[in-house]
C-alpha cells in the first residue's frame, strides 16, 4: 500500500546521518534566498513544480504552540523530521492518524509554496486533513509573522474552502487562477515538425493538413489529424481534442497566449518538443525539414471484421465485450459493465438501453445505394488530394444518409425494441462503430450523438444521423492517418433511456500527471448534461481521489457560466448557471472514484476512461473504454 510504503520510507530515515550542510529547522523565514535554500521542487505529485518548505506547528510545546520551518531538502516528510528531531516517538501509522483529522491533534502539518507565475506565496495543506476554521487560524498566526512576505491560504479540498468561507478576512488563493496561470502545461509528450498554422477560432471552412503544427485559440469539438497541437486556452486532459491527440500519438499541449507569442512563426516551418514540465516551440533546421519531408505514417491500426449475420436488438444485460464485432464497442463495453454488476452491490446503475448492430447499418446503406456512392468516393483520388473537395463530398454523402428511407423491417422491430427496454421517455442515440475504442485508436469526438430524442420518427433520424457521422470529415481524416481500411467501418448505435443529469463528467482510473501513482481516479465534473465537459472549452471542476490515504485534491472548480439540460420539446437547451459553484462534494466525488475503480475491475483492473452522470445522489455509469496513455 502507498501508505505503507511511505511510512516505511519514513522509518528507514532515522537510521540515514544528519546532513549538517544546513539547520534541520528555523523558526522563522526572513528572505526569499532563506526559502530558496530549504525548500524543494517536486517533478510530479501534488505540488509538481511549485517549491515547497514543508511546516510543523507543535500545539503542545511548552509556552505555547512552536513553529519549525522544516529544511525540505533533508526531510521528505513531516513524519520523518518529527521522529528524527525526537519531537514523537509515537508509532507512525498512530501519529498519522492523529495529526490530520483531530480537531484536538498536537501538530499541524502543512506546507508554504512559492508559485512562480502568480509571484506570491501560498500555504497548503494535505487534501485529506480535516481542518477547522481555529486550526488554520491559529496556523497562519503562526506562520504569517515569521515569514518575510505575505502569505495566503490555498484549499485543496471542498472541506478546506468551506473551512476558508468561514474566515471571512482570510486571504486566499484560488484554484482556478493558479492551475491556470502556469505557462504551459504538456497533455502528451513527443516531438514533431510541421508548418504552422495559427487559428485563433475554427470554423466550418477551416482546413488542416497533416503535416501542419496548428496553434488554435479554443479547444475544438473536432480536428482532423495533424503534427502537432497547441492550445492557448486551457483545457482538461479529458476533453476530447487532447485524447484525440494521444490517439494519434502527437505533441500536444497549452501555452498561455500562444496565439500572439508566436505570431512571427505562423506559415513557417517549426518544430514543437514537448516533455516534462516544458513545451518548446521554435523555428525549424534545415535538416529537420528535410527530415519531415522524407518521412512516411506506417501506422496501420486494424478494425476487426464485423459479422454482419448478427442482427438482434440486445439490450445491454444481454451484451459482453466480445460482442464488439456486432455492436461495437462502445455498446458492448457498457453491456460488460452492465452484466459486471448484475446481482451484485454496486453504488452505481447503467441506464437501460440496447445496440444496433452493423447489420442493419449495412442493409440501409445497400438499400438507398449508398454502397456504390461510397466506392465511388473512395476512388476518387481528390478524396486524399484536396481537402475542401473532400469536405463538401462528405456533406454530401451524409445528406444522402440522412434522406434514406429505413426499411420496414427495421421500423417496427426499433419502435419495439425502445419501448420493451426503455419506455417512452426521451433516449440518448449515440454511436458505437467497430473504428472506436480500439488499441492506439479510440476515437473520441469523431462521431455523432443526438441527445433526448423524444419521438419515433425522432429516433429513426437520429438512427440516419449517427450512421452517417461514420463518414464525418474529421473521422474519415483519423482513420486515413491511423491506416484504418475505410470499406471495414461498420456503424453501430446505442439507444439508451435519456438521463438529464444535474451534474456529469468524465473520469479515468489513474493520475494523467502521473500514471505511476497507486489507486488515483481524476475526474472532471461540470454541472447538466456531460456534453460540455468533453467539449474541453471551459474548465471543468477537477478532482484528484486517492485511495492510501484517502483523500480527494481538489484542481480546479467549474469555470462553466452555463449548462446544458433537456428541452420538453427534444433535444437540449441552455441555463445560466453561477460559475464556481461546487459540483461535486468531497462525498460524491469518493463515491464515484470508488465506483470508477469498480468498474475498472471488470475490466482487469486496466485503466478505463468512463464517462458519468448523477441525478441526485444517483451515479449512473453510461461509457467506459480503455484510457490512452499517450506517448
Amino acid at each position: 500500500m502507498r501508505l505503507l510504503a511511505v511510512l516505511a520510507a519514513a522509518l528507514l530515515a532515522l537510521s540515514a546521518p544528519p546532513v549538517q550542510a544546513t539547520p534541520a529547522h528555523t523558526d522563522r523565514i526572513e528572505s526569499k534566498a532563506q526559502f530558496d535554500a530549504l525548500a524543494r521542487t517536486s517533478p510530479g505529485g501534488r505540488y509538481a513544480s511549485f517549491p515547497q518548505v514543508m511546516f510543523a506547528i507543535d500545539r503542545a510545546a511548552q509556552g505555547g504552540p512552536r513553529l519549525y520551518f522544516i529544511n525540505s531538502r533533508r526531510f521528505e516528510f513531516h513524519l520523518d523530521f518529527v521522529q528524527r528531531t525526537y519531537l514523537s516517538t509515537q508509532d507512525p501509522a498512530a501519529l498519522l492518524e492523529a495529526n490530520y483529522s483531530k480537531d484536538n491533534r498536537r501538530f499541524l502539518f502543512g506546507s508554504v509554496l512559492w508559485y512562480p507565475t502568480l509571484k506570491r506565496f501560498g500555504v497548503e495543506f494535505w487534501e485529506g486533513d480535516r481542518l477547522t476554521p481555529e486550526l488554520l487560524t491559529l496556523a497562519m498566526s503562526q506562520l504569517q509573522p515569521r515569514f518575510h512576505a505575505p502569505l495566503a491560504f490555498k484549499a485543496n479540498s471542498a472541506h478546506q474552502l468551506e473551512t476558508a468561507a468561514a474566515l471571512p478576512g482570510l486571504q486566499t488563493i484560488d484554484a482556478n487562477a493558479l492551475f491556470g496561470s502556469r505557462d504551459a502545461l504538456v497533455l502528451n509528450a513527443g516531438k514533431a515538425t510541421g508548418k504552422l498554422r495559427i487559428i485563433p477560432q475554427l470554423t466550418k471552412d477551416t482546413l488542416l493538413a497533416p503535416d501542419d503544427i496548428a496553434i488554435l485559440g479554443e479547444a475544438p469539438l473536432q480536428l482532423s489529424p495533424v503534427a502537432g497541437l497547441i492550445t492557448s486556452e486551457f483545457s482538461t486532459p479529458l476533453a476530447h481534442v487532447n485524447l484525440l491527440a494521444k490517439s494519434w500519438r502527437i505533441p500536444n499541449g497549452y501555452i498561455r497566449d500562444a496565439v500572439r507569442r508566436y505570431a512571427d512563426l505562423d506559415g513557417k516551418w517549426v518544430r514543437l518538443e514537448a516533455h516534462g514540465d516544458a513545451i518548446v516551440l521554435r523555428a525549424a533546421t534545415p535538416s529537420e525539414i528535410a527530415a519531415a519531408g522524407t518521412a512516411t505514417n506506417k501506422r496501420k491500426v486494424q478494425v476487426a471484421k464485423a459479422d454482419l449475420a448478427f442482427r438482434a436488438l440486445p439490450s445491454l444485460g444481454e451484451l459482453r465485450a466480445r460482442d464488439s464485432v456486432r455492436v461495437g464497442a462502445k455498446a458492448a463495453n457498457l453491456g460488460e459493465v452492465a452484466r459486471g454488476i448484475a446481482g451484485r452491490s454496486a453504488d452505481f446503475s447503467v441506464p437501460p438501453g440496447f445496440a444496433v448492430p452493423f447489420a442493419w447499418y449495412q442493409q440501409f446503406v445497400t438499400a438507398n445505394g449508398l454502397d456504390a456512392k461510397i466506392a465511388a468516393l473512395l476512388a476518387d483520388p481528390r478524396l486524399r488530394q484536396d481537402a475542401a473537395w473532400r469536405r463538401a463530398a462528405l456533406t454530401e454523402l451524409r445528406q444522402a444518409f440522412a434522406q434514406g428511407t429505413l426499411p420496414d423491417e427495421l421500423r417496427a422491430p426499433l419502435e419495439q425494441r425502445r419501448r420493451e427496454v426503455i419506455g417512452t421517455g426521451g433516449v440518448f442515440v449515440r454511436s458505437s462503430t467497430n473504428s472506436e475504442d480500439l488499441p492506439g485508436f479510440n476515437g473520441a469526438g469523431l462521431y455523432s450523438s443526438v441527445p433526448n430524442v423524444v419521438d419515433q420518427a425522432g429516433l429513426e433520424a437520429a438512427v440516419r444521423t449517427v450512421w452517417g457521422s461514420v463518414w464525418n470529415d474529421a473521422a474519415f481524416a483519423a482513420r486515413e492517418a491511423a491506416g484504418i481500411d475505410h470499406l471495414s467501418v461498420k456503424g453501430g448505435v446505442l439507444v439508451q433511456l435519456g438521463m438529464n443529469a444535474e451534474a456529469s463528467g468524465v473520469m479515468i482510473t489513474e493520475n494523467p500527471f502521473d500514471p505511476a501513482e497507486p489507486d488515483a481516479v481524476f475526474i472532471n465534473a461540470k454541472r447538466g448534461l456531460g456534453i460540455r465537459v468533453v467539449e474541453g472549452r471551459r474548465v471543468a471542476e477537477q478532482l484528484l481521489y486517492r485511495s492510501d490515504p484517502e483523500a480527494i485534491q481538489l484542481l480546479t472548480r467549474s469555470t462553466d457560466d452555463a449548462m446544458l439540460t433537456f428541452d420538453a420539446n427534444g433535444g437540449v437547451r441552455e441555463v445560466a448557471v453561477e460559475p464556481g459553484r461546487v459540483v461535486l462534494t468531497d462525498e460524491r466525488a469518493r463515491r464515484l472514484a470508488k465506483a470508477g475503480q469498480q468498474v475498472a475491475r471488470i475490466f482487469g483492473s486496466k485503466p478505463q476512461d468512463i464517462e458519468w452522470l448523477l441525478i441526485g445522489d444517483a451515479i449512473h455509469i453510461v461509457q467506459s473504454r480503455p484510457y490512452l496513455r499517450g506517448n
